[in-house]
């Protein structure tokens, strides 16, 4: 398998020889000091993924990653920096970074993150085809439908789909069709699923998604300036470039009122997810149910027979032991034993039988303990 290619980018010269020496027994390691020349060996080269300093003179780290992602938006890029507030992350979210990484950072965790981003690129571009012709298909039919009838036709489909994934894939043709992508988690009793239209969530969107899961009841927020998030009890989604107020420098007034009805469908096909994910909760624990009860009628119906067969062999064993008794006493005659002697040999045979009868008398609370548990279960049934 080939090594990956990494581009380093940093002003710092001893931060790139540090970077430089933990990565260059897994990846094939170019380093520059700035953001510009970032830019140029991308234009002029191929790479895997490229690491981004924040802080740069001339062009800092997000100029460069914006420039970068205009020009190769499947290629991945990892901040490095030492910001750390959620501004900072979303920040680097809105310019389309794949992830961001504090420092001083742990450079295990960074090899993690880079084999993640770059084999995260490998099935992207491997999907890609499968993706377009898919798209190609939505796109076809976009203009049969408008607003108000792509938001039906996506709550008609809700009704057909019956996992988490199917789910998802409604959603993002849907929010496609309007206009718009983001990243969409999903949680119950199937699991969690986040994702985007294309893949798994990167690193960063998961971090911005839990940002937004510890909010407090249903909720419709912005994210910085040109984002919306929305969560609807285990819908939680994040739509990119949907502002909450858009600024009217920026947009027409029909470009507003675009907006305003594009963040209402959205909410509408929020609310259709989160109807839809209950019911198949409901479904599927229904079906638990079933399984459960499947299993205890066939306990049920176990303990009645080894209650059958352990009354059974002491019966047997009990026919068993008299025939023995009399067998041996009709013997006594063949022996030549005196009286005291048939007499003491037939007490001791005796008394060894009414003992070994009663260790299945003390069986009798076992009997009492599976009949409560058999009467218990068929109530239950």
């Amino acid at each position: 398998m080939n090594r990956a290619k990494i581009l380093i980018a940093d002003d710092d010269e001893l931060t790139l020889e540090m970077l430089d020496a933990a990565l260059q027994d897994h990846y094939d390691v170019c380093t520059v000091t700035g953001g510009r020349p970032a830019v140029e060996n991308v234009q002029q080269d191929t790479f895997d993924l490229v690491l981004l300093d924040v802080d740069m003179p001339e062009m800092d780290g997000y100029e460069a990653c914006e420039s970068i992602k205009g020009q190769f938006p499947d290629l991945p890029v990892i901040f490095l920096s030492a910001r750390v507030n959620i501004d900072e992350r979303l920040r680097g979210y809105r310019v389309g970074a794949d992830d961001y990484l504090t420092k001083p950072f742990d450079v295990a965790e960074l090899t993690a993150k880079i084999e993640r981003a770059v084999e995260q690129r490998a099935r992207h571009q491997a999907l890609n085809g499968q993706f377009e012709e898919a798209m190609n298909t939505v796109l076809s039919t976009a203009d049969m439908y408008g607003e108000v009838g792509l938001v039906l036709e996506f709550q008609r489909q809700l009704s057909s789909c019956h996992s988490y994934p199917e789910l998802a894939n409604a959603f993002f043709n849907s929010l496609e069709r309007l206009g718009f992508d983001g990243c969409l988690r999903l949680s119950g009793r199937q699991g969690v699923l986040s994702r985007t239209a294309r893949a798994e969530c990167s690193a960063l969107e998961n971090s911005i998604l839990d940002h937004i899961e510890v909010k407090n009841g249903v909720s419709i927020q912005p994210v910085g300036t040109d984002n919306t998030s929305y969560k609807y009890g285990n819908v939680i989604m994040l739509v990119r470039k949907l502002p909450q107020a858009p600024d009217p420098n920026q947009y027409s007034s029909e470009e507003i009122d675009r907006l305003a009805r594009a963040r209402d469908n959205v909410a509408l096909m929020a609310e259709g997810l989160l109807a839809r994910l209950q019911s198949l909760d409901v479904e599927s624990e229904k079906t638990d149910l079933e399984h459960t009860q499947r299993l205890v009628d066939l306990t049920r119906d176990t303990l009645v027979d080894i209650s059958a067969q352990q009354h059974a062999i002491r019966v047997q064993l009990e026919q068993i032991l008299q025939h023995m008794h009399a067998e041996v006493e009709e013997s006594f005659i063949h022996l030549g034993l005196s009286e005291t002697q048939e007499e003491t040999l037939s007490n001791t045979l005796r008394r060894h039988i009414n003992q070994a009868m009663s260790v299945f008398d003390q069986s009798n609370q076992i009997d009492q303990h599976m009949a409560r548990l058999i009467a218990k279960l068929a109530s239950n049934g």
